[in-house]
C-alpha cells in the first residue's frame, strides 16, 4: 500500500510537472502570437501611406486621378482582407486568452487538491504514529505480565485455605528475607 501511495504521489507529481510545463508553453505562444499581431497592426498602416505616397508622386496629375479611379475599388478589397485577418488573429488571441484561463483554473484546482492529498496523507501519519506509540505502550504492558505469568507457571504454588502457599527454598539466601520459590 506504501508503494502505491508512493507511486501514485510521483505520478501526480510528473503530472503537474507536465501540466505547468504546458501551461508554460502555452503563455509563450500567446505572448508571441500578440506580439505579432501589434506588429501586423502597427505596420499596416504605415506600409499603406508609403506606397499611395511612392505612387502618387510619380505620376502626373492626369494619371493619378486615372490611376486613383481604377485603383479605388482594389484597394478597397485589400483593405478588407486585412481587417479581416486582422480580425482572425484578434479571434485566435481570444481563444488563446481563454484557454490560458481555463488552464489557470484547472492548476489552480490541481494544487488544492494536491494540498488536500497531502493533509490526508499527513493525517494519517500522525494517525498511524499515535497507534504505534498505545500499542507500543500495551505491548510492554503485556510483556511484563506474560514475565511474571511465565514465573509464576514455574514456581510450585498452591492455594492453602483460599490463600496462595508456595514451596520455598531456605537454603538459598541471596534475596534476605524473600525466599525464592522452587521451581516445580
Amino acid at each position: 500500500m506504501y508503494t502505491d501511495d508512493s507511486k501514485q504521489t510521483a505520478h501526480t507529481g510528473v503530472v503537474m510537472q507536465r501540466l505547468l510545463k504546458f501551461c508554460e508553453e502555452l503563455r509563450q505562444s500567446n505572448q508571441q502570437a500578440t506580439h505579432a499581431l501589434q506588429q501586423t497592426t502597427q505596420a499596416a498602416p504605415d506600409l499603406l501611406r508609403q506606397a499611395a505616397q511612392q505612387t502618387l508622386s510619380s505620376l502626373a496629375a492626369d494619371a493619378s486621378q486615372a490611376v486613383c479611379k481604377g485603383l479605388h475599388e482594389p484597394l478597397n478589397g485589400f483593405n478588407r482582407e486585412i481587417i479581416d485577418n486582422i480580425n482572425r488573429v484578434n479571434a485566435v488571441t481570444h481563444a488563446l486568452m481563454q484557454s490560458q484561463e481555463r488552464m489557470t483554473t484547472v492548476v489552480a484546482k490541481l494544487r488544492w487538491l494536491v494540498a488536500g492529498v497531502l493533509a490526508t496523507m499527513l493525517l494519517v501519519v500522525v494517525a498511524g504514529g499515535s497507534l504505534l506509540w498505545h500499542y507500543r505502550d500495551v505491548m510492554a504492558q503485556n510483556q511484563i505480565e506474560a514475565n511474571l505469568m511465565r514465573a509464576y507457571n514455574q514456581a510450585d504454588v498452591n492455594l492453602c485455605d483460599g490463600r496462595l502457599c508456595a514451596r520455598v527454598d531456605r537454603a538459598d539466601k541471596r534475596y534476605g528475607d524473600y525466599l525464592p520459590v522452587k521451581p516445580r
